[in-house]
């Protein structure tokens, strides 16, 4: 009897339940689709928001966690420990103020300019206080202010300079004033670039005409040697119609970052078409960078000197050769517009006695646009003047001005 009470109160309760299911399932039946989809929009929405656990990712490096430490970790700016040095290998290293190192070669530091090259970004230059390290296990010149050379491998942290080799030392950074590579390889020393243009005409017209340019230079802590040619030459139907050879060489004694003597400079210019058989310039100055900047430079010269010329030929009485003192002047500009083109602006002038032609001038503009990490395409034009040409034999006195397009394959080593 009692079995049969619990059966019929089970069942009652059932009953209950089936209907409120019942109910439920109609009202959701009846109901609106955008009121079904709200639950699904809520659960994306949670979903969505998982994605900040990412920024757990982000917080990793710091001991902290949450919204401060991701803010650390944004903000942070430390550099790398002076602890770690890169691997000792063929490659000399800088490491710039923003703790980035790179590897490559130094080719000087000067003028508080580093030039290095780097074999993926090229020919780089620096300024000097954005350099934070140097690391070089190969052998390096260094000129401090004091005037010691000390040579070696270098290793240059914020504050000091450490030479190794025999006499190891250790010198404060602010007292080195430049540095190059050195040791018992003279190639060391030098660097260079050339450029030459061709051109070839055939048919109603032959014509042949080449140019070319050339620049060395020697660099050692406190000297620069530097040599620098332009030459011309064309004819037109096997008749020549220009021949002409310019050469200069000069050598720079630092005294300070800026100031340096000329010692000597020598010039020799070579041009039958202004009856220029020969001529030659000599002498001394003292030199002053204007602008000393990584990407900008502007440096003038000036100083006396003497000019002996030989002419083609001369009227009658009147001697084939001749020489006199001169004053010398001279500028240089050079900015590199952007990572791949460059511009030098060069002049030269010389005032000596009318017998020799008074005023002479050269100018050379040079835009330069590299093609690959050894190429440019080198475009220049040259102009060259002498106030008062020798009158020749023949009683005609030559133009005072040559203009030259040139557009050459420039390459630099």
């Amino acid at each position: 009897m009692n079995v049969n009470r619990t059966s019929g109160s089970e069942a009652i309760i059932s009953l209950a339940f089936a209907l409120i299911a019942s109910a439920t399932a109609a009202q959701s039946f009846g109901a609106e689709p955008a009121r079904v989809l709200k639950p699904v929009v809520t659960t994306n929405y949670v979903v969505v928001t998982n994605i900040v656990l990412v920024t757990n990712y982000i917080s990793v490096p710091g001991p902290a966690s949450g919204l401060g430490s991701l803010a650390a970790a944004r903000t942070n700016k430390a550099l790398p420990d002076l602890n770690w040095v890169p691997p000792a290998d063929s490659y000399d290293w800088v490491q710039l103020k923003s703790g980035e190192w790179l590897k490559g070669s130094i080719k000087a530091m000067q003028k508080r300019t580093l030039e290095f090259y780097s074999d993926e970004l090229n020919d780089l230059s620096f300024d000097w206080k954005d350099i934070r390290q140097l690391r070089s296990a190969r052998t390096l010149d260094v000129l401090f202010g004091d005037g010691q050379k000390v040579s070696g491998p270098v290793a240059i942290t914020p504050d000091q300079v450490s030479v190794g080799g025999a006499e190891p030392r250790v010198l404060p950074r602010e007292q080195m004033q430049s540095l190059t590579p050195g040791g018992s390889k003279e190639r060391n020393y030098w660097s260079g670039s050339g450029s030459f243009g061709l051109t070839l005409r055939a048919g109603n017209t032959e014509q042949v005409e080449y140019s070319a340019q050339g620049s060395l230079q020697r660099r050692t802590p406190a000297t620069r040697l530097s040599l620098d040619y332009i030459g011309n030459v064309s004819s037109i139907d096997s008749v020549e119609s220009a021949n002409n050879h310019r050469v200069n060489s000069e050598f720079d004694y630092w005294l300070s970052r800026r100031f340096y003597l000329v010692l000597p400079s020598v010039e020799y210019y070579r041009d039958p078409f202004q009856n220029l058989e020969h001529r030659v310039t000599g002498g001394v100055g003292v030199g002053y960078d204007i602008i000393d900047r990584p990407n900008l430079a502007w440096n003038v010269t000036t100083g006396p000197a003497y000019q002996k010329a030989w002419f083609v030929s001369s009227q009658p009485g009147e001697p084939t050769e001749r020489g006199a003192a001169a004053l010398t002047f001279g500028s240089r500009f050079k900015w590199d517009i952007t990572h791949r083109i460059k511009w030098l602006l060069e002049y030269r002038g010389q005032y000596t006695s009318r017998e020799i032609g008074d005023t002479t001038h050269h100018g050379l503009s040079t835009l330069s646009l590299e093609l690959t990490k050894r190429f440019d395409l080198d475009v220049s034009l040259i102009w060259d003047r002498i106030s008062n040409p020798k009158i020749g034999s023949d009683g005609v006195q030559p133009k005072p001005d040559d203009f030259r397009l040139v557009v050459g394959l420039g390459v630099d080593f």
